[in-house]
């Protein structure tokens, strides 16, 4: 099986932009905030109570994980909703067109990419999620389970931003829709 031309096109040019760390920074950095807040709240309330509430800890994991969940679903179209339109902006749609690719394999290039960058965005958020294992919220099945339904999300989303780049001519309209 080859590899895809587009999705180690789209990888390279990926990795070397700015907008991949600034995504990473924004999303974890949002994350850890909440995460740190929540954490400080279990530990304040702590203080005044003298008991510990492990409920407490499962809210955490649950507020974090909807946050997560949410700006995956934000973040994912936006990453692909310029993906067709993008190259036709550039006017390169139709040299990639006279390619040997099928139009589907070019889909595929970068639907794959976009969900690369879903993965890196996941597994950078490990440690924010993480932090209910210390005090035995979730099991690993749940962990799991968890990365299953966002890649599922993630793989909607992200088609859903491919077939809004394919139908609209600007990224602008595609984005925005």
């Amino acid at each position: 099986m080859r590899r895809n031309p587009v999705y180690s096109r789209e990888m390279k040019v990926n990795s070397r932009s700015l907008r991949l760390p600034l995504i990473l920074l924004l999303f974890n950095g949002i994350l850890f905030l909440v995460t740190l807040l929540n954490m400080y709240s279990v530990v304040a309330q702590v203080r005044t109570s003298a008991t510990i509430q492990y409920a407490s800890f499962m809210e955490l994991y649950e507020f974090v994980t909807t946050i997560e969940f949410i700006l995956l679903l934000l973040i994912i179209p936006a990453v692909t909703a310029s993906g067709i339109s993008g190259e036709r902006e550039r006017q390169t749609l139709e040299l990639m067109l006279t390619t040997q690719m099928t139009a589907s394999e070019i889909v595929a290039g970068k639907l794959m990419s976009a969900l690369s960058t879903l993965l890196l965005l996941i597994l950078s958020s490990c440690p924010a999620v993480a932090m209910v294992f210390v005090y035995g919220g979730i099991t690993w099945a749940d962990a799991f389970a968890l990365l299953v339904c966002y890649i599922t999300v993630a793989l909607f989303a992200g088609i859903a931003g491919l077939c809004f780049s394919a139908m609209f001519k600007r990224s602008t309209v595609s984005t925005v829709v």
